[in-house]
Protein backbone atom coordinates (compact mmCIF):
# COMPACT_ATOMS: atom_id res chain seq x y z
CA UNK A 1 0.00 0.00 0.00
CA UNK A 2 2.81 1.97 0.74
CA UNK A 3 4.15 1.71 -2.78
CA UNK A 4 1.11 2.54 -4.16
CA UNK A 5 0.65 5.65 -2.12
CA UNK A 6 4.15 6.64 -2.99
CA UNK A 7 4.02 6.48 -7.07
CA UNK A 8 6.11 3.24 -7.04
CA UNK A 9 3.71 0.72 -8.82
CA UNK A 10 6.29 -1.74 -10.06
CA UNK A 11 7.07 -2.56 -6.89
CA UNK A 12 3.42 -3.45 -5.97
CA UNK A 13 3.81 -7.04 -7.58
CA UNK A 14 6.52 -8.49 -5.20
CA UNK A 15 4.86 -7.74 -2.13
CA UNK A 16 0.95 -8.69 -2.95
CA UNK A 17 2.33 -11.97 -4.40
CA UNK A 18 4.03 -12.44 -1.25
CA UNK A 19 1.33 -11.87 0.89
CA UNK A 20 -0.77 -13.90 -1.35
CA UNK A 21 1.28 -16.82 -0.88
CA UNK A 22 0.80 -16.87 2.68
CA UNK A 23 -2.64 -16.21 2.92
CA UNK A 24 -4.70 -18.71 4.62
CA UNK A 25 -8.23 -18.14 2.01
CA UNK A 26 -9.67 -15.22 -0.21
CA UNK A 27 -10.38 -12.98 2.77
CA UNK A 28 -6.95 -13.30 3.80
CA UNK A 29 -5.88 -12.04 -0.19
CA UNK A 30 -8.61 -9.25 -0.51
CA UNK A 31 -6.75 -5.77 0.70
CA UNK A 32 -3.93 -7.05 -1.45
CA UNK A 33 -6.01 -7.57 -4.69
CA UNK A 34 -7.95 -4.32 -3.55
CA UNK A 35 -4.14 -2.55 -3.68
CA UNK A 36 -3.26 -4.18 -7.21
CA UNK A 37 -6.63 -2.94 -8.64
CA UNK A 38 -5.54 0.60 -7.76
CA UNK A 39 -2.24 0.02 -9.28
CA UNK A 40 -3.16 -1.11 -12.92
CA UNK A 41 -5.99 2.41 -12.85
CA UNK A 42 -3.35 4.84 -11.51
CA UNK A 43 -0.86 3.66 -14.40
CA UNK A 44 -3.69 3.34 -16.92
CA UNK A 45 -4.32 -0.22 -17.02
CA UNK A 46 -7.94 0.25 -16.67
CA UNK A 47 -8.92 -2.69 -18.69
CA UNK A 48 -6.73 -5.15 -16.30
CA UNK A 49 -7.92 -3.05 -13.63
CA UNK A 50 -11.42 -3.59 -14.63
CA UNK A 51 -10.67 -7.74 -14.89
CA UNK A 52 -9.37 -7.48 -11.22
CA UNK A 53 -12.51 -6.00 -10.36
CA UNK A 54 -14.51 -8.61 -11.84
CA UNK A 55 -12.84 -11.34 -10.71
CA UNK A 56 -12.91 -10.42 -7.17
CA UNK A 57 -16.70 -9.38 -7.04
CA UNK A 58 -17.21 -12.87 -8.03
CA UNK A 59 -15.24 -14.00 -5.30
CA UNK A 60 -17.28 -11.97 -2.45
CA UNK A 61 -20.77 -13.41 -3.93
CA UNK A 62 -21.41 -10.08 -5.65
CA UNK A 63 -20.66 -11.27 -9.59
CA UNK A 64 -21.88 -8.41 -11.95
CA UNK A 65 -21.78 -8.42 -15.73
CA UNK A 66 -19.94 -6.09 -18.02
CA UNK A 67 -22.57 -6.48 -20.64
CA UNK A 68 -24.35 -2.98 -20.88
CA UNK A 69 -28.48 -3.79 -21.53
CA UNK A 70 -30.64 -0.71 -21.73
CA UNK A 71 -33.75 -3.06 -21.19
CA UNK A 72 -32.03 -3.96 -18.29
CA UNK A 73 -30.30 -0.78 -16.66
CA UNK A 74 -33.09 1.72 -16.82
CA UNK A 75 -35.91 -1.10 -15.30
CA UNK A 76 -32.97 -1.67 -12.21
CA UNK A 77 -32.42 2.38 -11.98
CA UNK A 78 -36.61 2.83 -11.36
CA UNK A 79 -36.51 0.13 -8.79
CA UNK A 80 -33.95 1.77 -6.59
CA UNK A 81 -35.40 5.18 -7.38
CA UNK A 82 -38.75 3.68 -6.33
CA UNK A 83 -36.66 1.99 -3.48
CA UNK A 84 -35.02 5.26 -1.75
CA UNK A 85 -38.28 7.30 -2.46
CA UNK A 86 -39.46 5.03 0.67
CA UNK A 87 -36.95 6.62 2.64
CA UNK A 88 -36.52 10.47 4.15
CA UNK A 89 -33.19 11.60 4.82
CA UNK A 90 -33.70 10.79 8.97
CA UNK A 91 -34.89 6.94 7.88
CA UNK A 92 -31.85 6.68 5.42
CA UNK A 93 -29.49 7.97 8.46
CA UNK A 94 -30.60 5.56 10.86
CA UNK A 95 -30.02 2.60 8.92
CA UNK A 96 -28.29 0.39 10.37
CA UNK A 97 -24.15 0.20 9.41
CA UNK A 98 -23.14 -2.98 7.72
CA UNK A 99 -21.18 -5.84 9.49
CA UNK A 100 -21.03 -8.52 6.59
CA UNK A 101 -17.27 -8.27 5.85
CA UNK A 102 -17.46 -9.68 2.03
CA UNK A 103 -20.32 -7.18 1.65
CA UNK A 104 -18.02 -4.27 2.68
CA UNK A 105 -15.01 -5.32 0.75
CA UNK A 106 -17.80 -5.29 -2.27
CA UNK A 107 -18.49 -2.01 -1.84
CA UNK A 108 -15.03 -0.89 -1.48
CA UNK A 109 -14.35 -2.53 -4.81
CA UNK A 110 -17.08 -0.93 -6.37
CA UNK A 111 -16.22 2.24 -5.21
CA UNK A 112 -12.79 2.06 -5.89
CA UNK A 113 -13.69 1.22 -9.64
CA UNK A 114 -15.52 4.14 -10.38
CA UNK A 115 -12.66 6.10 -11.87
CA UNK A 116 -12.24 3.67 -14.48
CA UNK A 117 -15.99 3.49 -15.25
CA UNK A 118 -16.26 6.59 -16.45
CA UNK A 119 -13.21 6.10 -18.67
CA UNK A 120 -13.96 2.71 -20.39
CA UNK A 121 -17.03 1.77 -19.82
CA UNK A 122 -19.81 4.86 -18.62
CA UNK A 123 -22.66 2.93 -19.76
CA UNK A 124 -21.73 0.35 -16.76
CA UNK A 125 -22.09 3.16 -14.37
CA UNK A 126 -25.96 2.66 -13.35
CA UNK A 127 -25.17 -1.19 -12.64
CA UNK A 128 -22.52 -0.25 -10.04
CA UNK A 129 -24.26 2.49 -8.71
CA UNK A 130 -27.77 0.43 -8.08
CA UNK A 131 -25.72 -2.81 -7.03
CA UNK A 132 -24.07 -0.50 -4.18
CA UNK A 133 -27.35 1.08 -3.07
CA UNK A 134 -29.09 -2.28 -3.16
CA UNK A 135 -26.47 -3.35 -0.43
CA UNK A 136 -26.54 -0.32 1.54
CA UNK A 137 -30.50 -0.40 1.76
CA UNK A 138 -30.24 -4.31 2.52
CA UNK A 139 -27.01 -5.01 4.57
CA UNK A 140 -26.14 -1.53 6.04
CA UNK A 141 -24.44 1.35 5.43
CA UNK A 142 -20.50 2.22 5.35
CA UNK A 143 -18.58 5.09 4.52
CA UNK A 144 -18.72 4.21 0.90
CA UNK A 145 -22.37 4.48 0.76
CA UNK A 146 -21.56 7.65 0.39
CA UNK A 147 -20.22 7.01 -3.40
CA UNK A 148 -22.61 4.78 -4.17
CA UNK A 149 -25.77 7.28 -3.60
CA UNK A 150 -23.23 9.98 -5.58
CA UNK A 151 -23.16 7.85 -8.31
CA UNK A 152 -26.66 6.85 -8.22
CA UNK A 153 -27.55 10.67 -8.27
CA UNK A 154 -25.38 11.27 -11.26
CA UNK A 155 -27.09 8.16 -13.51
CA UNK A 156 -30.46 9.90 -12.25
CA UNK A 157 -29.55 13.40 -14.14
CA UNK A 158 -27.93 11.44 -17.24
CA UNK A 159 -30.24 8.62 -17.71
CA UNK A 160 -33.61 9.55 -15.92
CA UNK A 161 -33.05 13.56 -16.63
CA UNK A 162 -33.86 13.80 -13.06
CA UNK A 163 -31.15 16.35 -11.86
CA UNK A 164 -33.52 18.19 -9.10
CA UNK A 165 -34.20 14.93 -7.37
CA UNK A 166 -30.37 13.49 -7.53
CA UNK A 167 -29.43 16.96 -5.84
CA UNK A 168 -31.38 16.79 -3.41
CA UNK A 169 -30.17 13.15 -2.67
CA UNK A 170 -26.10 14.11 -3.76
CA UNK A 171 -26.39 17.02 -0.35
CA UNK A 172 -27.01 13.86 2.16
CA UNK A 173 -23.47 12.18 1.14
CA UNK A 174 -21.54 14.48 3.34
CA UNK A 175 -24.20 13.04 5.59
CA UNK A 176 -23.14 9.32 5.73
CA UNK A 177 -19.49 10.35 5.55
CA UNK A 178 -19.98 11.92 8.81
CA UNK A 179 -21.87 9.02 10.36
CA UNK A 180 -18.87 7.42 10.04
CA UNK A 181 -16.43 10.09 10.87
CA UNK A 182 -14.87 9.70 7.33
CA UNK A 183 -13.41 13.72 7.30
CA UNK A 184 -10.15 11.83 5.19
CA UNK A 185 -12.52 11.23 2.18
CA UNK A 186 -14.63 14.42 2.75
CA UNK A 187 -12.68 15.85 -0.10
CA UNK A 188 -13.23 13.32 -2.20
CA UNK A 189 -16.67 13.42 -1.68
CA UNK A 190 -16.61 17.33 -2.64
CA UNK A 191 -14.50 17.00 -5.84
CA UNK A 192 -17.08 14.16 -7.43
CA UNK A 193 -20.41 16.45 -6.26
CA UNK A 194 -19.10 19.39 -7.22
CA UNK A 195 -17.14 18.08 -10.83
CA UNK A 196 -20.26 16.19 -12.15
CA UNK A 197 -23.91 17.53 -10.75
CA UNK A 198 -23.98 20.37 -8.36
CA UNK A 199 -22.69 22.48 -11.32
CA UNK A 200 -25.98 22.01 -13.12
CA UNK A 201 -27.55 24.08 -10.63
CA UNK A 202 -24.74 26.08 -8.53
CA UNK A 203 -22.97 28.65 -10.79
CA UNK A 204 -19.36 27.57 -12.97
CA UNK A 205 -17.63 30.13 -11.28
CA UNK A 206 -18.28 29.18 -7.64
CA UNK A 207 -17.72 25.71 -8.49
CA UNK A 208 -14.34 26.19 -10.08
CA UNK A 209 -13.14 27.82 -6.74
CA UNK A 210 -14.23 25.08 -4.64
CA UNK A 211 -12.14 22.61 -7.00
CA UNK A 212 -9.29 24.72 -6.73
CA UNK A 213 -9.36 24.22 -3.12
CA UNK A 214 -10.21 20.27 -3.65
CA UNK A 215 -6.14 19.54 -4.76
CA UNK A 216 -4.71 20.54 -1.73
CA UNK A 217 -7.02 19.15 0.47
CA UNK A 218 -7.40 15.85 -0.87
CA UNK A 219 -3.57 15.57 -1.20
CA UNK A 220 -3.53 16.37 2.83
CA UNK A 221 -5.17 12.38 3.25
CA UNK A 222 -2.79 11.13 0.68
CA UNK A 223 -5.15 10.40 -2.36
CA UNK A 224 -2.75 11.12 -4.83
CA UNK A 225 -5.19 9.51 -7.60
CA UNK A 226 -8.30 11.62 -6.47
CA UNK A 227 -5.34 14.74 -6.33
CA UNK A 228 -4.57 14.58 -9.53
CA UNK A 229 -8.00 14.27 -10.91
CA UNK A 230 -9.00 17.42 -8.89
CA UNK A 231 -6.09 19.71 -10.90
CA UNK A 232 -7.40 18.08 -14.10
CA UNK A 233 -10.73 18.97 -13.31
CA UNK A 234 -10.10 22.08 -12.35
CA UNK A 235 -8.20 23.21 -14.92
CA UNK A 236 -11.28 21.62 -17.72
CA UNK A 237 -13.68 24.28 -15.73
CA UNK A 238 -11.41 26.68 -15.59
CA UNK A 239 -10.71 26.81 -18.82
CA UNK A 240 -14.36 26.18 -20.44
CA UNK A 241 -16.31 28.40 -17.78
CA UNK A 242 -13.72 32.09 -19.63
CA UNK A 243 -10.65 32.20 -16.61
CA UNK A 244 -7.38 33.46 -18.05
CA UNK A 245 -6.17 31.84 -20.22
CA UNK A 246 -2.70 32.21 -19.29
CA UNK A 247 -3.21 31.13 -16.12
CA UNK A 248 -4.55 28.06 -17.60
CA UNK A 249 -1.33 27.91 -19.43
CA UNK A 250 0.87 27.54 -16.74
CA UNK A 251 -1.48 25.63 -14.65
CA UNK A 252 -1.76 22.73 -17.20
CA UNK A 253 2.59 22.83 -17.86
CA UNK A 254 2.52 22.84 -13.80
CA UNK A 255 -0.17 19.66 -13.58
CA UNK A 256 1.73 17.84 -15.68
CA UNK A 257 4.90 17.77 -14.07
CA UNK A 258 3.32 16.64 -10.86
CA UNK A 259 1.85 14.12 -12.94
CA UNK A 260 4.97 12.88 -14.20
CA UNK A 261 6.54 12.96 -10.88
CA UNK A 262 3.16 10.81 -9.63
CA UNK A 263 3.46 8.32 -12.86
CA UNK A 264 -0.63 9.01 -12.92
CA UNK A 265 -0.11 8.05 -17.07
CA UNK A 266 -3.53 8.06 -18.31
CA UNK A 267 -3.91 11.61 -16.77
CA UNK A 268 -1.07 13.24 -18.43
CA UNK A 269 -2.14 12.59 -21.83
CA UNK A 270 -5.89 13.94 -20.78
CA UNK A 271 -3.97 16.91 -19.43
CA UNK A 272 -1.75 17.17 -22.60
CA UNK A 273 -5.18 17.74 -24.70
CA UNK A 274 -6.41 20.40 -22.79
CA UNK A 275 -3.03 21.81 -22.43
CA UNK A 276 -3.29 21.45 -26.22
CA UNK A 277 -6.48 23.57 -26.77
CA UNK A 278 -4.79 26.56 -24.72
CA UNK A 279 -1.76 27.07 -26.27
CA UNK A 280 -4.26 27.21 -29.71
CA UNK A 281 -6.24 29.59 -27.87
CA UNK A 282 -3.48 32.18 -27.06
CA UNK A 283 -1.49 31.75 -29.92
CA UNK A 284 1.28 29.20 -28.78
CA UNK A 285 3.10 27.02 -30.35
CA UNK A 286 4.03 25.07 -27.92
CA UNK A 287 4.25 21.27 -27.66
CA UNK A 288 2.18 19.94 -24.82
CA UNK A 289 3.38 16.29 -25.48
CA UNK A 290 6.71 17.07 -25.14
CA UNK A 291 6.71 15.65 -21.70
CA UNK A 292 9.17 12.66 -20.18
CA UNK A 293 7.67 9.10 -20.62
CA UNK A 294 4.99 10.32 -23.54
CA UNK A 295 6.38 8.01 -26.26
CA UNK A 296 3.38 10.07 -28.48
CA UNK A 297 4.51 12.80 -30.62
CA UNK A 298 1.19 14.62 -31.05
CA UNK A 299 -1.96 14.99 -30.42
CA UNK A 300 -3.03 13.07 -33.80
CA UNK A 301 -0.87 9.67 -32.57
CA UNK A 302 -2.63 9.85 -29.28
CA UNK A 303 -6.32 9.84 -31.03
CA UNK A 304 -5.23 6.76 -33.16
CA UNK A 305 -4.13 5.08 -30.06
CA UNK A 306 -7.15 5.37 -28.48
CA UNK A 307 -9.47 4.60 -31.26
CA UNK A 308 -7.82 1.42 -32.07
CA UNK A 309 -7.52 0.05 -28.29
CA UNK A 310 -11.35 1.20 -27.88
CA UNK A 311 -10.91 3.71 -25.48
CA UNK A 312 -14.11 6.10 -27.37
CA UNK A 313 -14.40 8.06 -24.17
CA UNK A 314 -11.02 9.97 -23.65
CA UNK A 315 -10.96 10.15 -27.31
CA UNK A 316 -14.46 11.96 -27.29
CA UNK A 317 -12.59 14.29 -25.04
CA UNK A 318 -10.02 14.98 -27.57
CA UNK A 319 -13.08 16.02 -30.20
CA UNK A 320 -14.73 18.01 -27.61
CA UNK A 321 -11.47 20.32 -27.17
CA UNK A 322 -10.88 19.81 -30.87
CA UNK A 323 -14.78 21.42 -32.03
CA UNK A 324 -14.61 24.07 -28.98
CA UNK A 325 -11.05 25.39 -30.80
CA UNK A 326 -12.63 24.92 -33.87
CA UNK A 327 -15.69 27.02 -33.38
CA UNK A 328 -13.52 29.90 -31.52
CA UNK A 329 -11.64 29.87 -34.81
CA UNK A 330 -14.50 29.67 -37.04
CA UNK A 331 -13.26 26.53 -38.77
CA UNK A 332 -16.60 25.36 -38.61
CA UNK A 333 -15.60 22.60 -41.35
CA UNK A 334 -13.14 21.27 -39.24
CA UNK A 335 -15.47 21.45 -36.30
CA UNK A 336 -18.10 19.27 -38.41
CA UNK A 337 -15.79 16.89 -39.46
CA UNK A 338 -14.91 16.47 -35.86
CA UNK A 339 -18.41 16.08 -34.40
CA UNK A 340 -19.40 13.11 -37.23
CA UNK A 341 -16.23 11.81 -35.58
CA UNK A 342 -17.75 12.26 -32.11
CA UNK A 343 -18.97 8.87 -30.29
CA UNK A 344 -22.53 10.11 -29.63
CA UNK A 345 -23.37 6.71 -28.35
CA UNK A 346 -21.38 7.12 -25.34
CA UNK A 347 -21.28 11.05 -24.80
CA UNK A 348 -25.12 10.74 -25.39
CA UNK A 349 -26.90 11.99 -21.74
CA UNK A 350 -23.60 12.57 -19.91
CA UNK A 351 -23.31 15.65 -17.37
CA UNK A 352 -19.64 15.87 -17.59
CA UNK A 353 -18.92 19.61 -17.82
CA UNK A 354 -16.81 18.66 -21.06
CA UNK A 355 -19.86 17.06 -22.74
CA UNK A 356 -22.42 19.78 -21.56
CA UNK A 357 -20.33 22.44 -23.30
CA UNK A 358 -20.20 19.96 -26.51
CA UNK A 359 -23.89 19.89 -26.51
CA UNK A 360 -23.90 23.94 -27.39
CA UNK A 361 -20.72 24.05 -29.92
CA UNK A 362 -22.65 21.29 -31.29
CA UNK A 363 -25.71 23.33 -31.79
CA UNK A 364 -24.03 25.99 -33.48
CA UNK A 365 -21.95 24.22 -35.70
CA UNK A 366 -25.25 22.26 -36.74
CA UNK A 367 -26.81 25.47 -37.65
CA UNK A 368 -23.93 26.93 -39.91
CA UNK A 369 -23.57 23.60 -41.21
CA UNK A 370 -27.82 23.32 -42.44
CA UNK A 371 -27.25 27.18 -43.87
CA UNK A 372 -23.91 25.97 -45.85
CA UNK A 373 -24.52 22.79 -46.14
CA UNK A 374 -28.37 22.33 -48.15
CA UNK A 375 -27.86 18.47 -49.00
CA UNK A 376 -27.36 18.06 -45.26
CA UNK A 377 -29.56 20.49 -44.27
CA UNK A 378 -32.51 18.05 -42.43
CA UNK A 379 -29.39 16.09 -41.00
CA UNK A 380 -27.45 19.39 -38.83
CA UNK A 381 -31.25 20.92 -38.01
CA UNK A 382 -32.02 17.78 -36.06
CA UNK A 383 -28.60 17.86 -33.95
CA UNK A 384 -29.41 21.38 -33.84
CA UNK A 385 -32.98 21.16 -32.37
CA UNK A 386 -31.26 18.05 -29.75
CA UNK A 387 -28.76 20.70 -28.45
CA UNK A 388 -31.97 23.62 -27.57
CA UNK A 389 -33.66 21.18 -26.25
CA UNK A 390 -31.06 19.81 -23.50
CA UNK A 391 -30.35 23.28 -23.10
CA UNK A 392 -34.29 24.63 -22.35
CA UNK A 393 -33.58 22.09 -20.05
CA UNK A 394 -30.91 22.67 -18.74
CA UNK A 395 -31.68 26.42 -17.97
CA UNK A 396 -35.17 25.97 -15.75
CA UNK A 397 -31.84 23.83 -13.27
CA UNK A 398 -29.70 26.79 -13.31
CA UNK A 399 -30.56 30.47 -15.69
CA UNK A 400 -26.75 31.78 -14.58
CA UNK A 401 -25.21 28.31 -16.34
CA UNK A 402 -27.62 27.73 -19.60
CA UNK A 403 -29.67 30.86 -20.50
CA UNK A 404 -27.54 32.50 -22.54
CA UNK A 405 -26.15 29.44 -24.68
CA UNK A 406 -29.89 28.64 -24.61
CA UNK A 407 -30.86 32.11 -26.38
CA UNK A 408 -27.96 32.35 -28.81
CA UNK A 409 -28.91 28.65 -29.70
CA UNK A 410 -33.01 29.40 -30.17
CA UNK A 411 -31.52 32.66 -32.08
CA UNK A 412 -29.39 30.67 -34.36
CA UNK A 413 -32.25 28.09 -35.01
CA UNK A 414 -34.63 31.10 -35.94
CA UNK A 415 -31.78 32.47 -38.44
CA UNK A 416 -31.11 29.59 -40.30
CA UNK A 417 -35.36 29.23 -40.93
CA UNK A 418 -34.94 32.79 -42.24
CA UNK A 419 -36.70 34.08 -38.82
CA UNK A 420 -34.64 37.29 -38.99
CA UNK A 421 -36.70 39.45 -36.94
CA UNK A 422 -37.54 36.74 -34.26
CA UNK A 423 -33.53 35.87 -34.47
CA UNK A 424 -32.53 39.50 -33.58
CA UNK A 425 -34.56 39.77 -30.24
CA UNK A 426 -33.03 36.53 -29.08
CA UNK A 427 -29.27 37.60 -30.08
CA UNK A 428 -29.95 40.86 -27.97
Amino acid sequence: HACYLNALPDRVPAYTDMVISHADDFMDQVKCHHITMQTLASTGNFQKAFDKFFEVMKQLGEELSPNVDPSIIFPAMYATKNDLNKYSTEDLMNVPKMTDKKKQWAMTFMDSIIPCVFVISPLFLPTIANRMMSLSLRYGLTKESAFGLYSYCYCLGCMLQDIDEGYHWIKVTRLMLERFNATELCPKLKLVQYSFLIYMKEPLQSVTNVLFHCREDIMMVGDVEYAILSAHFHCQFAVLTGASLSNAEKECDSLSKEMVRLKQTQSILENASIHHMVLQLIGSDKDPFAIPGITYKDEDEVLDHLESSGNVVFANSIYIHRVVTACFFRRYEYAADMIEKYHSEVGKGSLVLSAVMYAFFEGLVAFRMARSRPNDEKKWLVKGESAIQRYETWTTHSEWNFENKYLLLEAESLFSQGNYDSAEKKYI
